[in-house]
């Protein structure tokens, strides 16, 4: 693809989805830095910010900060975030709670092509992860990952990984959702996101990205 088809192609919506506290935030927030999709010197402003009130910095800040932006009516679309890989763009459709996701679906996130539902691998399948996937289900979202996420806070256990993937993939069978991939990540750290991670020499599968990029576009 020449970079003009590349620029004038229209972006890959995608929706992501996730209990409370399983990193959604943090994997959105680390995947826009990895793949070069953040305004210049962003970062750099939110961690000197975050050594001015000496506090800890936290990908998720990086969703903070364009929260801010998309109030202020600034850079970015007021329910859309966009990031892009060398294969093509996407545009994230926000979905950052069970409230606000059952909105959005009515608004936006039934037009995704994908969607990708994030997983706490230490506290593992939580009801809100079902009712999320259910409802990617009954939107009619195609094609969806899921992203085990935390994995450094199971000390990245293949015996975990594999435990919360069987479940999850039993409650996708069970309502017809078919998961493209099951990827093992610790989102902080942008293992398994951009980059094969060489803390899991264990896992052979795609990254997040090559997850995305390999999902055929709707004719």
């Amino acid at each position: 693809m020449s970079p003009k088809s590349k620029v004038r192609e229209r972006a890959f919506p995608i929706v992501i989805v996730g209990h409370i506290d399983h990193g959604k935030s943090t994997l959105i927030g680390r995947m826009l830095h990895d793949t070069n999709s953040l305004p210049t010197g962003k970062v750099e402003e939110l961690q000197a910010s975050c050594e001015r009130r000496d506090a800890p910095f936290e990908w998720s800040f990086v969703l903070d900060a364009l929260q801010l932006e998309r109030d202020q009516a600034i850079t970015v679309d007021s329910t859309q975030i966009w990031f892009h890989t060398e294969t093509r763009r996407y545009v994230i459709i926000d979905a950052p709670g069970h409230r606000e996701f059952l909105r959005n679906m009515v608004t936006g996130a039934a037009s995704a092509n994908a969607g990708v539902i994030v997983i706490d691998a230490k506290q593992g399948v939580s009801e809100q992860t079902r009712r999320h996937a259910y409802l990617l289900h009954l939107i009619g979202i195609p094609q969806v990952v899921v992203a085990i996420n935390k994995m450094d806070l199971v000390d990245y256990s293949e015996e975990r990984f594999k435990a919360v993937e069987s479940e999850m993939q039993t409650y996708l069978q069970d309502i017809g959702l078919n998961a493209q991939a099951m990827i093992p990540v610790a989102a902080m750290h942008g293992d398994n996101l951009g980059e094969r991670s060489k803390n899991m020499p264990w896992y052979t599968g795609p990254t997040v990205t090559d997850a995305l990029d390999a999902f055929p576009r709707p004719t």
